[in-house]
């Protein structure tokens, strides 16, 4: 898809270039470059914000993921406690 965009803007680009070059007006050849690396600013500052959230997103997953193994730890060692301790009340009884 970025791709195919790319494309479409280097063909409107070099389509715009033609037509200043035939039409012998460079005023305008400035002003469609002007306009085309405005574009690629504002695509740019969205494609960084998309990024940096992308990024916040990952590291909230992160910290879900590790606090979800955190718990499960947590639980093994007290089911291991657990049983332990069902094994020396069985050994008290049966003396």
């Amino acid at each position: 898809m970025i791709i195919f965009l790319r494309l479409i803007s280097l063909l409107i680009l070099l389509g715009a270039g033609y037509i200043c070059y035939e039409l012998k007006d460079y005023k305008l050849a400035i002003f469609v470059c002007c306009g085309f690396i405005i574009g690629i600013m504002f695509t740019l500052s969205y494609v960084l914000d998309i990024s940096r959230k992308l990024k916040a997103y990952k590291r909230e997953l992160e910290k879900s993921s590790i606090n979800t193994d955190e718990s499960d730890s947590k639980v093994k060692v007290l089911e291991s406690k657990i049983e332990v301790l069902e094994k020396a009340l069985k050994d008290a009884l049966n003396k």
